[in-house]
């Protein structure tokens, strides 16, 4: 009877040890730009746009009120990031742009500042 409960026990610390361990969520691999001037590195730039590409990848949005842009991906990669300032329809013809890039790793949330002139 002994054995029975043993085994019992087991095989029940077996089964609950392997549904535990095996549904994991997948880790978030996470983009953050962050858009400033580069005359005033102090000031960032909302509302600015934002495209993260290289190869097949291509993301592309707009920052929020505080310049920054997010992403989350599921792969760790090597983008290449550029950032402009669309003022036309303001009635300015200012040009504003940079570029960068960005390593992303897996599990990680990485931060990236680029600046535009």
């Amino acid at each position: 009877m002994k054995r029975i409960a043993a085994l019992t026990l087991i095989v029940s610390g077996i089964f609950l040890l392997t549904f535990v361990t095996g549904c994991k969520k997948p880790e978030e691999t996470k983009a953050i730009i962050t858009v400033k001037l580069t005359s005033d590195t102090t000031h960032v730039v909302p509302f600015a746009h934002v495209r993260l590409e290289k190869y097949d990848v291509n993301v592309e949005g707009q920052c929020d009120e505080q310049g920054q842009f997010e992403h989350i991906f599921e792969l760790e990669a090597i983008l290449d990031v550029h950032a402009w300032l669309d003022t036309t329809q303001t009635g300015t013809t200012t040009e504003m742009y940079g570029e960068t890039t960005i390593r992303l790793e897996p599990g990680k949330t990485v931060n990236k500042t680029i600046f535009i002139n």
